[in-house]
């Protein structure tokens, strides 16, 4: 055969070849970048889709859907927006359009862009993502700091029952001024809103709500000894006080009524039968078990909700008895933690190692029975004495981490955390280790090294002093106290900032306010509420947002974030 019949068999061969050897091409990109999403190495994966979202190419809708959808994470929201237009314009039938038509409002409200985002999700009112959208539009329009805008968009979507709803929420929280009154009362009377949650809102600001104190001042005490004992209690009475001029400056006066009531149960109960009680919109206190009791009785007594300040102990606050603790149980704080590590880490096995004390044990408990319940295998479940130094560090040394997903370690003694990062950094430097946020403060451990490894700290009382509103408060106690503020400070403002909310929306119905608002961002914490999404958002006595830490750069992030 001729060169040139030889060139002609061999250019057709390639011709024939060579759109099987495009598509398999195209098929490798493709799973490359779905790899690579799941991975989340967002620029990488949007690298990778882009030749795909050419026109004609079988791969484009999916390609340009998973493009954009890492364009989103990746925070290239203008990216993603070009690519969720092209989409729509060239793929008008595909079988996935509603998923890209949420997207886009997702993308389009990130931009600040809140018409176009509203007209996107009305697409979506016949769709099954229509629940989601709802809970999209909720969580971004209460983000809307900006009367006038939000006036303009209730009258560009007079339909809109969410819009609508909302923002006679802010209204009631806030914004209401006499001449709203109007514009309130048509929303409620055309989409059907609680009259009573609504229209008495306005009222209630002008009136107030009546709040008691019954924290342990001891005021009987000698000054010196009682500021010494009761620190604690200053601080959280001086962050209530900054949030009660917070409510002030809404709209919202707050009448608080201060009782010293300490352990005396007779002298606590002595304060709950005093007349003007019944009279009171909400209680705060008593701190301490055995007055706390006597609170709990007088809840379910009066239907007055009691507000436990400081206790973890979830027997002073069960289901339906109107008592609800302001900070998470051990119980939730063990059970969100194991979520978290059961959802995060793999594979899904555990080294469980806690304290002989009965809060470690018990924390390691309800630890280990959450992660057992979501599937999890627990490989080693021991208790330790950090008091007995070589029999601590034999027990860390001795164990086989090989195929484990994560070691949990529940201690806050310095033998306890040397033993867990020296075994891993002797062994699997990248195995994920969960603890107390207390670590942070033994000073054996450097924060560089905590940061290098993978340490997630259970943080219940975390405050990033990063947040402008943090920022703001920290600056307004220094100014009136000269001292920075404590936890106790942070958790004060706080407490009377969410529930004196709660009040200014729904009166006396605080369980109504915890159920319908569920899990969100707070006034300075990451996030507060009271609903379990394990239990179907069932309403839950005790706060159920557990903030999870972990170092980068040596500064704290909240990796669960729920908003």
């Amino acid at each position: 055969m001729s060169n040139f019949c030889k060139s002609v068999v061999l250019v057709l061969g390639l011709s024939l070849a060579s759109p099987v050897l495009a598509q398999q091409n195209q098929d490798v990109t493709y799973s490359n970048g779905k790899i690579l999403l799941q991975q989340q190495r967002y620029e990488q994966a949007m690298s990778e889709f882009l030749p795909l979202t050419s026109a004609g190419n079988p791969y484009a809708p999916e390609a340009s859907y998973f493009y954009s959808v890492a364009a989103f994470k990746a925070q290239k929201y203008k990216e993603a927006q070009q690519m969720l237009q092209q989409l729509k314009a060239q793929h008008p039938d595909w079988a996935q359009m509603p998923d890209a038509t949420y997207l886009l409002a997702n993308v389009l409200f990130e931009l600040g862009n809140y018409n176009e985002a509203l007209t996107q999700l009305q697409q979506l009112n016949t769709s099954p993502l229509a629940s989601d959208a709802a809970a999209l539009e909720q969580h971004y329009l209460r983000l809307l700091t900006d009367k006038a805008a939000f006036e303009k968009l209730v009258q560009r979507y007079p339909n809109d029952k969410i819009l609508a709803q909302v923002y006679a929420d802010k209204l009631v929280s806030g914004w209401y001024r006499p001449e709203d009154k109007a514009t309130l009362e048509r929303l409620v009377a055309k989409h059907n809103l609680d009259k009573n949650r609504y229209l008495n809102a306005a009222a209630r600001n002008q009136q107030g709500v009546d709040v008691a104190l019954l924290l342990p001042f001891q005021l009987n005490q000698a000054p010196g000894q009682n500021a010494r004992k009761n620190q604690f209690i200053n601080d959280l009475y001086a962050g209530i006080q900054l949030a009660q001029d917070s409510l002030a400056a809404q709209g919202l006066k707050v009448n608080l009524y201060t009782y010293d009531a300490g352990t005396d149960t007779t002298i606590v109960n002595r304060i709950l039968n005093l007349p003007e009680l019944k009279q009171m919109d909400l209680v705060i206190g008593p701190v301490y078990k055995s007055s706390a009791r006597v609170a709990s009785r007088f809840a379910r007594e009066t239907g007055i909700p009691v507000i436990n300040p400081l206790s973890q102990d979830l027997d002073l606050a069960e289901e339906g008895s109107n008592v609800y603790l302001f900070e998470s149980s051990v119980a939730t704080q063990a059970r969100q933690a194991a979520t978290y590590a059961y959802n995060t880490f793999s594979p899904k096995t555990a080294v469980i190692l806690f304290e002989n004390t009965k809060e470690d044990t018990t924390f390691a408990y309800f630890y280990k029975e959450q992660f057992k319940k979501l599937g999890g295998k627990v490989k080693n479940y021991k208790k330790i004495n950090p008091a007995q130094a070589a029999a601590t560090a034999k027990t860390f040394n001795d164990l086989n981490l090989t195929d484990v997903g994560h070691m949990a370690v529940f201690s806050d003694k310095m033998t306890a955390a040397v033993n867990a990062t020296s075994k891993i950094q002797a062994t699997s430097a990248s195995l994920p280790l969960m603890t107390y946020y207390s670590w942070l403060n033994i000073n054996q451990i450097s924060l560089r090294q905590l940061d290098n490894l993978e340490v997630y700290f259970i943080s219940p009382k975390f405050i990033d002093l990063r947040t402008p509103a943090v920022k703001s408060f920290r600056q307004k106690y220094i100014n009136r106290y000269n001292v920075p503020p404590s936890v106790y400070a942070y958790a004060g403002f706080e407490m009377l900032y969410f529930y004196g909310s709660l009040l200014q929306q729904y009166g006396s119905n605080i369980a109504q306010g915890l159920q319908e608002n569920g899990v969100g961002k707070g006034a300075l914490y990451p996030a507060v509420g009271y609903t379990s999404r394990a239990s179907r958002n069932h309403l839950q006595p005790d706060n159920q947002f557990v903030p999870i830490i972990k170092l980068e750069n040596l500064q704290p992030i909240v990796v669960n974030t729920v908003y």
